[in-house]
């Protein structure tokens, strides 16, 4: 019961002091799906971003094998569950999910009555092919400075809000991966191999970055929840490789500030992740951390 006031009277007071700053908000601990529930109670609820009777679409990094390169489902599991607590009408992975995923999830038995309703776009599975059902072929995207051309999975035109799950982990290219370039996952198989290929050498790291970038212009997430438990710093994005485990959850809608937050916390220099440069120039967020507000509880 105190704990509980004095948590409220604190969230209050950071949330008013931070106001005039793009905020993230960081919460540590190791229960991956109370700190994600704390996370986005901090962030002002479910409910500030979802009105009842809309449909939600999630992109969650899920798709590996090995423990510090996909998010713990836990994680998804925590927002899923807000997002139907608030009265999202439907939940769509965005990419498809595979069950095998949520039965890692310590919930799984407790909230089995939540996985039967997330639907899936099944054709979004790596290595997607394009089909004029499941995607929409764009042949000129407005504002993009390198990738001109796009597969985008259709759904994505027929959510109400669209919600970004990654997991903060080491990339060959990128060095990092997490809010920006988890976003490739909206794209068939044929996009993203243009992406490491077009550019002026293969697997360019600056043209892969404008190119993730450029995805944006197509559709920005209205939030963004990070698995920081646990993520691989070396021989990303698939692993296996070293682990750290920061036991934290992050949860802004400022992608360039949560990704500069996230490399650092992986020990990554921000000026070797080009993501962060080509995004702040896109206007997508600071890297500048006396640009944003970290709420960490």
């Amino acid at each position: 019961m105190h704990r509980s006031f004095f948590l409220s009277a604190f969230l209050f007071m950071v949330l008013t002091v931070s106001s005039q700053l793009e905020r993230i908000v960081v919460v540590n601990d190791t229960n991956a799906f109370r700190a994600t529930n704390v996370a986005l109670n901090a962030s002002g609820g479910m409910a500030s971003y979802i009105k009842p009777g809309q449909k939600v679409g999630v992109l969650i990094n899920s798709d590996f094998e090995e423990r510090g390169a996909y998010v713990d489902p836990d994680v998804s599991l925590a927002v899923i569950k807000m997002c139907f607590d608030a009265g999202a009408s439907e939940v769509v992975c965005l990419q498809a999910v595979k069950d095998s995923y949520w039965k890692k999830a310590k919930n799984y038995h407790a909230l089995s009555s939540v996985i039967e309703r997330i639907k899936n776009v099944e054709k979004n599975s790596f290595p997607a092919k394009y089909d004029s059902i499941n995607f929409v072929r764009i042949d000129s995207v407005r504002g993009a400075k390198e990738l001109k051309k796009a597969e985008v999975v259709s759904e994505l035109f027929h959510i109400d809000v669209f919600i970004n799950i990654p997991i903060a982990k080491h990339h060959a290219t990128t060095i990092l991966t997490c809010a920006m370039k988890n976003l490739m996952g909206l794209c068939t198989r044929a996009t993203n191999v243009t992406m490491h290929l077009n550019g002026p050498k293969r697997n360019d790291p600056v043209y892969l970055a404008q190119c993730i970038t450029d995805i944006f212009a197509i559709r920005k997430p209205d939030l963004t929840i990070v698995d920081a438990q646990a993520g691989i710093i070396t021989n990303g994005p698939s692993g296996p490789g070293e682990i750290v485990y920061p036991g934290k959850v992050i949860v802004g809608k400022d992608v360039v500030a949560i990704d500069a937050y996230c490399a650092r916390l992986l020990g990554f220099a921000v000026s070797d992740v080009p993501t962060l440069e080509t995004g702040e120039a896109a206007g997508l967020g600071s890297s500048d951390p006396s640009k944003v507000t970290i709420v960490e509880i």
